[in-house]
């Protein structure tokens, strides 16, 4: 498989990174994949849809879901105060290295909620779990503060080891080559990517590369760079005060024309709105 297409940079003392999304609207990550087992807890509301390989989910609040390794998956939700997610993301490399025979014979195993009264228990503890390491996150930030974070981060893992791991079984139903391609195009989105030539390259013809990418994505391979950039560029207008041409040049659109009417069309508001919402909310 190639060089994963998110590098998550992770607390060298800490296997966990915990994220707390921000009400900010609407919120779409296209299909990607990376090392890190990702957990996905809806804390409030129903805050929209996750979708993992092939499967779709509605969101519901009180819902757990354990992403395996190098799964494809993507997300297509509203944040707002009362609509909530909270994400856990696990150091695969921390796990490699601590528990070598646990990452070679099992996988995580929890969607939505226990399949099993018995899990419960720990279903439960892994909730009030996630909510503290949140918690401890966001409001402290002393080294007693964070020996207990450490301590919970390893009590998590411990919980879902003891609890949700089942034998090795689970295997991707998308080809290898399609995680090339996602990850190509998150290599290179800033640049011009000339689908007909990246299609030769794959010994498709260009007609069969779009039918074959949208066959296990959705959408076709045009489509999928275009919300690729839009969704790096929301995200620039959020972390930045960048001037919209700048953001332009660095996601790759062609021009502001194509930039605006990409974002409206996703986002269902210029780009100038959305930050303007956002600032409302900072």
């Amino acid at each position: 498989m190639t060089t994963p297409m998110e590098l998550l940079e992770f607390d060298y003392t800490n296997p966990i990174k915990c994220i707390y999304h921000r009400p900010i609207g609407k919120k779409y990550v296209v299909p990607h994949w990376h090392e890190a087992i990702e957990i996905c807890y809806v804390a409030k509301g129903n805050p929209g849809t996750m979708f993992i390989e092939d499967q779709e989910y509605q969101l519901n609040e009180g819902d757990v879901y354990v992403i395996n390794s190098r799964l494809i998956h993507s997300f297509d939700t509203v944040i707002t105060p009362g609509q909530r997610i909270i994400t856990i993301l696990i150091n695969y490399d921390w796990l490699r290295h601590s528990l070598p025979q646990t990452v070679r014979q099992k996988n995580f195993e929890l969607i939505k909620a226990p399949k099993k009264d018995s899990q419960l228990t720990a279903f439960n503890e892994l909730i009030a779990l996630i909510k503290n390491i949140n918690d401890f996150q966001c409001h402290d930030t002393s080294e007693d503060s964070h020996l207990h974070q450490l301590a919970m981060s390893v009590e998590l893992i411990s919980v879902l080891v003891r609890n949700f791991t089942v034998d090795k079984e689970i295997k991707s139903d998308i080809p290898e080559v399609i995680s090339q391609i996602i990850a190509e195009f998150h290599n290179d989105y800033q640049n011009d990517i000339q689908l007909s030539d990246m299609a030769k390259r794959y010994n498709y013809s260009y007609a069969y590369f779009s039918k074959f990418f949208k066959r296990y994505l959705g959408m076709s391979p045009k489509k999928y760079l275009t919300f690729l950039r839009v969704q790096k560029a929301a995200e620039l207008i959020e972390k930045t005060d960048d001037k919209f041409t700048q953001i332009v040049a660095e996601t790759g659109f062609p021009d502001e024309k194509s930039f605006y009417a990409a974002f409206k069309e996703r986002y269902h508001q210029t780009p100038l709105e959305y930050r303007k919402h956002l600032q409302t909310i900072s």
